[in-house]
């Protein structure tokens, strides 16, 4: 409540300076120009903390500058919806306008007959005591930055105000990576090196096609055959069958933007807005479209999404991939009924398999699926077959599942089919049931990733602690690419490497750390740890051994790790010594 009390004076005070310096011209300024203006700002600021009720479900944090480039075509996705929702969203937004209107109003009228200068004062040194209260600095008055430093970053998403956060986030406009200095740089590069030279160990290194498949909002749930929401997947399960299945591979973030970024960049995403929307773009990295066409590799991007939306399609020039392709490419298929933000997986498929037969070998090809993206419209003539228990991201995988079943059936014939290797990996996890949203630091990030190739038809489970960002790498292992690249992952087919610990990121505030058997969560703001769970028996994550002695070598080796990949990041984004 204070905090929403800062929020609202620092808008509201100047709405108090603007009307008074109207006045001093002409009332009228401050009726008609000044008094709309500011009802408008507290309407979005009103609005935006009740977008979040929303928002917040997918991100798990308040909306900030990301919101931004989440939809390139916003408006279109709008008329998407329901219209009974569209006409609850206007009426909504027309009450509060109305109520917040009538309340300037009133409160207009008090100040044009009240003695307002002393009113002014007052709010200001209200806003000045609440600010200086909670920043601990004078410098921070106008523009406060991190919020509530007593708060953990588990609580911090939920209590702080929507508008702050969106509107700091703006202004810092996603350019600022905090300075990190836990380390002398030379110490850093030993204890992180992320500048590598990939194990070539395939004699068809080089000659075989790529096919990846970003799978959109698929958890490990779905494969988990212990749990509650395995999906029967005549597809997958017999996929699994002849593939190697790593069954303990973690997503960086929830954010599509920011796993397509770890999967293709191999790197991590550490500012508030994408990677190849900020000025960070020409930080030293892999390009690994560029990188593949040293090796005389030909590559595509599909997705049935409208173009760039997410911004990939500047994610895809920026990584150096010689083609994009999306809805508007696509023929409609009448058959298949649209999905709300475009078409279908299984036409999708259906145009990229042309594509594939008209390229020249050898390819790089990366289908990225919405089907399983939330609100889940699968075609109604397949949903209807479904068990009844089924929630609707079970069933959007078990359409995913058709999808692919049809596509292989159809290319396994085809000649470059055997000369291909297929991986598959999840770009974040998401709810596997949409009335029941429960994850924790553990459950909330896992997702599967496969590799399969028919040539050798191996079937196997690997158990080694794997991420994103080893995608990359095994891509370009594949490729039987030579150079160094600049990668946080490894080569996936390479049995010698091994993630000690992998990273995630929960938020702007929260990093964690993950080894064999323990989690670590730390403030990236404010240098501080604030969790330690040994996870492999606590899989609720409900007893904190941080200030357990007899956990303080885990503490003490996880706390090292993440302040070396944070650093080294940093180092990366600044281009300070990059090595």
């Amino acid at each position: 409540l204070l905090y929403d009390l800062i929020t609202i004076a620092a808008i509201n005070l100047l709405l108090l300076l603007a009307l008074q310096a109207g006045r001093l011209v002409s009332a009228k300024i401050s009726a008609w120009i000044i008094l709309p203006l500011f009802v408008l700002l507290n309407s979005f600021a009103v609005m935006l903390n009740t977008a979040d009720i929303f928002y917040f479900r997918f991100h798990f944090q308040r909306a900030n500058a990301d919101l931004l480039y989440v939809l390139n075509h916003p408006l279109k996705q709008l008329f998407h919806f329901n219209i009974f929702i569209l006409i609850a969203f206007a009426a909504i937004t027309a009450g509060i306008l109305f109520i917040i209107w009538k309340l300037h109003k009133k409160f207009f009228t008090a100040f044009a007959n009240g003695r307002h200068g002393s009113f002014i004062m007052a709010a200001l040194l209200l806003y000045i005591g609440l600010t200086a209260l909670f920043n601990n600095t004078i410098t921070k008055f106008l523009v406060p930055t991190y919020p509530l430093v007593e708060l953990s970053s588990k609580q911090l998403p939920v209590v702080q105000n929507s508008f702050h956060t969106f509107s700091y986030s703006v202004f810092r406009n996603g350019e600022t990576v905090y300075p990190k200095n836990y380390f002398a740089e030379e110490t850093v590069d030993s204890l992180y090196p992320v500048r590598k030279t990939l194990s070539i160990n395939n004699n068809a290194a080089g000659k075989k096609n790529i096919v990846l498949f970003i799978m959109e909002s698929v958890p490990y749930d779905f494969f988990d055959t212990a749990g509650t929401y395995k999906v029967a997947m005549p597809f997958f399960d017999s996929l699994l069958q002849k593939s190697i299945f790593y069954n303990n591979a973690f997503a960086y973030a929830h954010q599509s933007n920011k796993g397509i970024t770890a999967i293709l960049a191999g790197i991590p995403t550490i500012a508030d807005i994408p990677v190849y929307h900020s000025a960070f773009v020409n930080m030293p990295l892999t390009h690994i479209g560029s990188a593949l066409k040293k090796n005389n590799y030909n590559s595509f991007f599909c997705i049935g999404d409208e173009y760039d939306n997410f911004g990939f399609a500047k994610c895809m020039n920026w990584l150096g991939i010689d083609r994009y392709y999306s809805k508007e490419d696509m023929p409609n298929d009448k058959k298949i009924p649209d999905h709300s933000m475009g078409r279908q997986d299984e036409a999708v498929l259906n145009f990229m398999h042309k594509k594939i037969n008209k390229v020249q070998q050898p390819f790089f090809a990366i289908n990225y699926n919405i089907s399983t993206h939330y609100p889940y419209d699968i075609p109604a003539s397949f949903s209807a077959g479904l068990p009844a228990n089924y929630t609707a991201p079970m069933k959007s995988m078990r359409y995913y599942d058709h999808s692919l079943q049809q596509f292989f059936s159809k290319v396994k014939n085809e000649p470059w089919f055997k000369e291909t290797v297929f991986i598959f990996c999840s770009d974040h996890w998401l709810v596997p049931d949409d009335n029941h949203i429960e994850f924790n630091a553990i459950t909330g990030y896992r997702i599967p990733i496969i590799i399969y190739e028919p040539a050798i038809n191996e079937g196997r489970t690997d158990k080694r602690l794997v991420s994103q960002f080893d995608i990359m790498g095994t891509i370009l292992s594949i490729a039987g690419y030579k150079d160094s690249i600049i990668s946080y992952g490894n080569n996936l087919l390479d049995s010698s490497s091994k993630n000690e610990v992998v990273f995630s990121r929960a938020n702007a505030n929260l990093y964690h750390a993950i080894d064999s058997s323990y989690i670590l969560g730390f403030n990236y703001r404010n240098d501080k740890a604030e969790f330690l769970y040994r996870y492999k028996t606590d899989t609720a994550l409900k007893k904190n051994l941080l200030t357990d002695m007899n956990e303080q070598a885990a503490f003490k080796k996880l706390s090292l790790k993440i302040k070396t990949f944070l650093q080294k990041a940093n180092m990366q984004y600044n281009n300070a010594a990059f090595k």
